[in-house]
């Protein structure tokens, strides 16, 4: 693990070829040339966004590091943290992700972008300049002073990088006042914006519950006698009547029902987070009806849904919802994606609801 004092400003920067000329011509060093991907976590009430408070995976060539930045003490495009960072290997992704799951850390939002960094090093400072282009977003330009010691004198710190930054002022280079997730945040939020007035939002759930459905389709089967023969299209648009014992064993089915992802716990109460706000909560599924509302009341204990719209045509969900009078050009929609990727989405939403792309 290492730790560092970074101070840092932020800045839009649409042409970078006056800056990097600027920058060929001083005491700097071109360190490196890269692709990087940083994935952004918070937690489920999105604290770590109100705070700006920073944990994050960084994907770099063949390596990966995690960093946690506390809570900043201003909303300007300036700061002055604490940095610890730690080198985890490229093939543990999936059980740190799992672990900072456990732990109660959610994926937010992923920033892909061409980074190119400048250096020069003093005495107890390293001085850097970070030439960014994101995905979606353009151009922006980060200066940075770093410090090893922990003892430091902020003021020191900020007039020093301020003093820096200054000879680039001929410049005029706009400032950027948002951690970069929360500007994919805010691209996002418009892509799945509404193309009418805000109503509410749509969530197909099918994608996580076939495998569900299918195991309990088996054991539905062997038990339950029909004269009928049972297949899983049929199964699906179907409720069949069950003797008392059968519901019984049903009942235990149920009661031992394991849910091995925790993301699906992680949904329903973002979900609740989204009613608060007054948004309608619309779920579609073409599974089984019986199915469906036996697993969110006994295994999820959640009842608070009562908009759950059973597809006959799941290829058609635009207009099998219609005729149900709801017109999806007034929801957010979302769908086709796995669950760590639906409730980053939520996230997002919850978090950028009301706010305006200026």
């Amino acid at each position: 693990m290492s730790k560092r004092i970074e101070t840092e400003k932020k800045y839009f920067c649409a042409n970078s070829e006056d800056l990097i000329s600027k920058i060929n011509v001083m005491d700097l060093e071109l360190i490196s040339d890269a692709k990087e991907s940083d994935e952004y976590f918070t937690d489920i009430n999105s604290d770590y966004i109100k705070t700006r408070t920073c944990l994050r995976i960084r994907k770099r060539n063949d390596k990966m590091q995690v960093t946690f930045k506390g809570k900043s003490k201003d909303f300007s495009n300036s700061f002055c943290k604490l940095e610890s960072n730690y080198n985890i290997n490229n093939d543990n992704y999936d059980d740190f992700v799992t672990f900072l799951s456990n732990l109660g850390y959610y994926s937010y939002t992923i920033v892909n972008k061409n980074r190119y960094t400048y250096q020069k090093k003093e005495k107890n400072y390293t001085y850097s300049i970070m030439v960014d282009n994101i995905d979606e977003l353009g151009g922006f330009v980060e200066f940075e002073l770093l410090s090893e010691d922990e003892n430091y004198d902020e003021f020191t710190l900020k007039t020093k990088l301020n003093k820096f930054i200054s000879k680039f002022s001929d410049l005029n280079l706009e400032e950027a006042n948002l951690p970069y997730r929360d500007y994919v945040a805010l691209r996002l939020y418009n892509d799945y914006m509404p193309k009418k007035d805000i109503m509410g939002i749509h969530l197909n759930i099918d994608s996580f519950l076939k495998d569900y459905e299918k195991g309990f389709y088996k054991f539905y089967k062997s038990i339950v006698k029909t004269s009928k023969t049972m297949r899983l299209q049929g199964f699906r648009n179907s409720i069949y009547d069950v003797s008392e014992d059968e519901r019984k064993k049903l009942d235990t089915y149920f009661d031992n029902l394991k849910i091995q992802d925790s993301n699906f716990v992680v949904m329903f109460e973002l979900l609740k987070q989204l009613k608060k706000l007054d948004l309608n909560i619309i779920l579609s599924t073409n599974c089984n009806e019986e199915f469906v509302n036996t697993l969110f009341n006994t295994v999820f204990k959640v009842n608070v849904f009562s908009n759950i719209i059973y597809l006959k045509n799941n290829k058609a969900i635009y207009s099998e919802l219609l005729k149900n009078n709801i017109d999806l050009k007034n929801y957010f929609n979302i769908s086709k994606l796995n669950l760590k990727n639906t409730n980053s989405i939520l996230l997002v939403i919850i978090n950028n609801f009301g706010i305006t792309n200026k």
